[in-house]
């Protein structure tokens, strides 16, 4: 099977008003539409650096939990999704505004020899995020962060 392209990342929210305004505070996400599926539970989608993320309400029967602790870049046990990542210019510029509205830093800055520089965070619901950013130029890393990893 060959993929297109990654289509979306849901995430289950306690509150998903107020996580999706926390992307599009953080982020300049903006919301694509908002509707409910076929069980009555709310969607929102939000365009996030080209791509789709969806907040929801847990599904019927589903009810949210507090995640295991996280760490650099990944919970403790349990979760099959380490995190997801968002690219971005400077790594060090958005962990100082999201330090500003006490957003939990999980890891600082590490910036390797390649030219990857990347940092994690905890966004609501538990949901771990990694800002990263690549050099380019010389003989740093390629524009493709496939070969970076």
């Amino acid at each position: 099977m060959q993929v297109q392209s990654l289509d979306h990342i849901h995430i289950y929210a306690r509150d998903p008003e107020a996580s999706a305004k926390f992307y599009e505070r953080h982020f300049e996400a903006k919301e694509v539409v908002r509707n409910e599926n076929r069980n009555g539970d709310l969607r929102i989608f939000l365009a996030l650096g080209g791509q789709i993320v969806v907040v929801g309400s847990f599904p019927e029967g589903m009810a949210s939990s507090v995640p295991p602790e996280a760490g650099d870049g990944a919970f403790g046990s349990g979760f099959g999704v380490a995190h997801f990542g968002l690219r971005v210019a400077n790594v060090e510029a958005a962990v100082a505004e999201l330090s500003e509205f006490d957003v939990r830093i999980l890891a600082d800055p590490v910036k390797e020899d390649s030219g990857l520089c990347y940092a994690y965070f905890e966004a609501p619901d538990g949901v771990v995020i990694e800002l990263t950013q690549y050099e380019s130029g010389g003989s740093g890393p390629s524009t493709n962060p496939v070969e970076n990893r």
